[in-house]
């Protein structure tokens, strides 16, 4: 009987250390999202979060992750008449995004902020947040109507 009840205090402390690694894994991937909008999206903003920064160097948008590796990629199943994306950061943060209508770098447009707004065609949309001064700022994305 006292085997059973130490074999089962031990088992049930493995099974909850397992269960806190687990959700601290979930929680660090939450980062770095996708996103797959049509218009009329809801909940609008989709917000993305991650680090800014990375090991390419732009001319024009400062350090970002390599090409292969975007931040986001946002998939547009349709055209958008109006679509904002915004980033809002404590550091000085660039937004660059490549897609069907090319490439746009943003920079400074609200105070230090990066935001690209307009009509947008639909297709997929590969997007680096970066910075000039290589201090990996942390960001939140913000994909908008309105």
């Amino acid at each position: 009987m006292n085997i059973f009840k130490v074999s089962t205090a031990v088992l049930s402390t493995c099974a909850l250390s397992v269960g806190l690694t687990v959700g601290v894994v979930s929680e660090a991937r939450a980062d770095y999202q996708s996103f797959s909008l049509a218009p009329g999206f809801q909940p609008d903003p989709q917000v993305g979060t991650g680090h800014s920064g990375g090991d390419r160097v732009t001319s024009d948008c400062g350090n970002v992750d390599t090409a292969s590796a975007p931040d986001h990629v946002v998939y547009l199943s349709t055209n958008f008449d109006f679509l904002r994306a915004a980033v809002n950061s404590p550091g000085d943060v660039t937004l660059l995004v490549e897609g069907p209508g090319g490439r746009i770098c943003s920079d400074d447009v609200n105070g230090l902020m990066p935001e690209i707004s307009g009509s947008w065609s639909a297709g997929t949309y590969n997007v680096w947040i970066g910075d000039w001064d290589g201090g990996y700022h942390r960001y939140e994305l913000s994909l908008s109507e309105f």
